[in-house]
């Protein structure tokens, strides 16, 4: 069952052009901007960078604009048609394309040169105090002002199949580094992760004359994990010794031994690590003394029948306190812990999940975030009085806002779109007046001929809410029956159905002009929706979404000018796993399928992700053997487009190659593709031809073109 609670907006255009979907990978479509727009830190001036290359600071209490940096005083230094920069202090700019910094006194501009490593090497973006982490193919250095920017390896611990300095547990439970910088640049935190215990998994190179193999540590769900550590660079001492000095923090297993979210305390005599246990259903934020490395105590612990995902570290507030963000109540919301881990008081409360997080002003008054409020498919500014509780709205458009703060939280920069807006750029003050209008963005397809995009609810039969975009065709006749093609992820983590412009992506769009009815859903499973909405798909992946999906089809059978024979299937990597599991138990509803990087059999997935959702093997063998899709790839009776990138490190090839060879048994047709050279997905400008190939597929089976 479903009915239409509310049509929430539109956006159509008259014009006449097909999307050029090469020239979409050339810029012909990029939404206006303002290089270089940032806050100066410390201060309530922004920066940006003019036509001209030069850099200009305003105020945004008094809207006074000075020139910072002319373009001929960075010439001088060697930064020519500068277009982004980073702050490094309030008169310390980092220029990333030249690896330069360049500092503005009273005495004149002075530049430096940090590094001479290759251009090519990846610079870690934490330049606070003015280390500098880099890594290249030897290893992970620090290069510090107190030794004259000389890099030193952060850790010599090192051997076959161990790095350190990394991102570790696949970047799972917002791990997207591996070090982290003290808050006064006296220390520096980093991973140290050993895969020897990981079973080698094999990738196949043909662009050798003889196929060669690199081998990738790969821990698939019930098999061995790698063992991580936390050790702590000790800055000075390196620099003195001219060697890195290190210790490690005395971690235990029975702890859990995933280790995420660490933090510092602001007076650097304490480290703080969020524990997970294998299981993900229980986890201890921890306290060790920075110095020994010992453990202090266990401040808090979670424990959730389904999983518990520490994704963000704590805040320091003053008067030993600190801020702490958990889904106890069914929501992600912030929580006043002291330190020695009781509860002070909830700080935000509601049906919605904190998206984003941005601190708190000088006096501690109020706490900044983004959430969707009352509509999933929008995101806020807000703030919340902490003594109060009471939540303030900063600007009432619908749509979605991303803000960037000043130090004092006075003011902040609104990036902000909806379905009719590109984009947006504003100056608000913390009372959510809008001071200044900095950019707005022509709508870059202005001279396309568009369809109309509405988003909107619809209600599966357990009464959840499940929000949809419908795309039409431009210029629709209503009398008339369309090919629909559905585009589907589903998976955790995940949310494609917003309240911003070109939502759906600029393929989607150009299928539209094509002459079909583009449909996605986000079903259960999906983010900013709530813990029970989001973890109800634990131990049976597929299933519930499977529901949900199949909800929007019965809506899209509702609608007059939907041609309910010819609905056909598009999805990549989780969604091409929720592709092949509608196509095979729903076989008779679906006219074409077509997918990317499925997985198609959840054993050889990935620990961290995989057991999070399935538990084990051996702990869920029915969940698994429900979701296997090998064993259920005879019930295809639609035409079937498969692809996969045989370098693929996510959802390995096998994956893919065991379909085809179960396919071959059974006696089922498939179109295979393999992307010889590309990981799991196909990126850049070759991207059209994976789009195109999807178009002649769909045009061949849904069109009969």
């Amino acid at each position: 069952m479903f009915f239409i609670l509310c049509l929430s907006m539109s956006l159509s255009f008259a014009q006449n052009e097909t999307i050029d979907l090469e020239g979409y990978f050339q810029g012909k479509y990029l939404t206006d901007r303002i290089n270089g727009l940032s806050w100066q830190p410390g201060t309530d001036n922004y920066a940006y960078i003019d036509d001209d290359f030069n850099i200009k600071l305003v105020n945004a209490k008094t809207g006074k604009e000075t020139l910072y940096l002319s373009s001929d005083k960075l010439a001088e230094e060697n930064v020519k048609k500068a277009r982004s920069f980073q702050w490094v202090d309030a008169n310390t700019l980092y220029f990333p394309r030249n690896h330069r910094l360049i500092t503005v006194g009273k005495g004149g501009i002075s530049s430096y040169t940090f590094s001479d490593v290759d251009m090519d090497d990846v610079i870690d973006q934490s330049i606070k105090h003015k280390l500098f982490i880099i890594k290249n193919d030897q290893g992970v250095f620090v290069e510090s002002v107190q030794n004259g920017y000389k890099p030193i390896l952060i850790c010599p611990d090192t051997g076959k199949n161990i790095t350190f300095g990394e991102s570790v547990h696949r970047s799972e439970w917002g791990i997207n580094e591996g070090q982290y910088i003290s808050p006064n640049g006296n220390y520096i935190a980093f991973y140290r992760m050993d895969e020897s215990m990981v079973e080698d998994y094999p990738l196949v190179n043909t662009g050798t004359p003889i196929a060669t193999v690199e081998y990738i540590k790969y821990p698939m769900a019930g098999r061995n994990s790698h063992v991580v550590t936390l050790g702590i660079y000790d800055v000075a001492k390196s620099c003195v010794q001219g060697k890195a000095v290190y210790h490690y923090i005395q971690t235990d297993k029975a702890d859990g031994e995933f280790l995420t979210n660490v933090t510092f305390s602001p007076d650097e005599k304490y480290i703080f690590i969020t524990h997970l246990n294998r299981a993900q259903n229980h986890s201890k934020l921890i306290k060790y003394d920075l110095a020994t490395g010992k453990k202090v105590k266990v401040l808090i612990e979670e424990q959730d029948s389904r999983y518990v995902e520490p994704l963000q570290g704590i805040f320091f507030l003053k008067n030993d306190r600190f801020l702490y963000t958990n889904d106890r109540d069914g929501w992600r919301h912030l929580y006043i812990y002291d330190m020695n881990g009781n509860l002070i008081k909830k700080v935000t409360e509601g049906r919605y999940d904190i998206v984003d997080f941005f601190g708190l002003d000088a006096k501690e008054e109020y706490v900044y975030f983004t959430a969707p409020l009352e509509k999933p498919v929008n995101q806020y500014v807000c703030k919340v009085n902490l003594k109060t509780g009471v939540l303030t709205r900063l600007g009432a458009a619908d749509g979605v806002h991303y803000p960037i703060f000043s130090d004092s939280k006075n003011y902040f920069i609104d990036y902000f779109t909806n379905v009719t807006t590109p984009r947006v750029i504003s100056l608000v003050n913390n009372q959510g007046k809008t001071m200044k209008v900095l950019k707005t963005s022509k709508n870059p397809y202005a001279d396309c001929a568009m369809g109309e995009t509405q988003i909107f609810p619809i209600v599966n039969k357990h009464g959840d809410s499940l929000w949809c975009r419908l795309i039409t065709p431009p210029n629709m006749d209503k009398n008339k029956k369309y090919p629909v093609l559905i585009y589907v992820y589903g998976g955790p983590h995940s949310q494609l159905v917003t309240n911003s412009f070109i939502s759906g992506g600029v393929f989607l769009e150009y299928m539209a002009q094509q002459g079909y009815i583009i449909f996605t859903l986000d079903n259960r499973g999906t983010s900013c929706r709530g813990a029970e909405f989001e973890k109800c798909i634990h131990r049976q992946l597929g299933k519930l979404e499977m529901e949900d999906q199949m909800c929007g089809v019965e809506y899209l059978k509702s609608l007059p000018y939907v041609d309910a024979t010819r609905i056909g299937l598009d999805g990549w990597s989780f969604g091409g796993f929720m592709t092949l599991s509608l196509i095979t138990e729903h076989p008779e509803t679906f006219k074409a399928a077509s997918c990317g990087g499925p997985v198609v059999n959840w054993e050889w997935y990935e620990v961290m992700y995989g057991e999070r959702y399935m538990d084990t093997p051996e702990e869920n063998p029915e969940g698994y053997a429900a979701a296997n899709i090998i064993s259920k790839i005879k019930n295809v009776k639609c035409p079937l487009l498969v692809m996969h990138g045989c370098q693929d490190h996510t959802v390995v090839w096998q994956h893919t190659l065991e379909l085809m060879r179960q396919a071959v048994t059974d006696g089922i047709e498939i179109e295979y593709f393999p992307y010889t050279a590309y990981d799991h997905n196909v990126i850049g400008p070759e991207r059209v031809h994976l789009w195109h190939k999807i178009e002649r597929f769909h045009n061949q089976n849904l069109k009969g073109e």
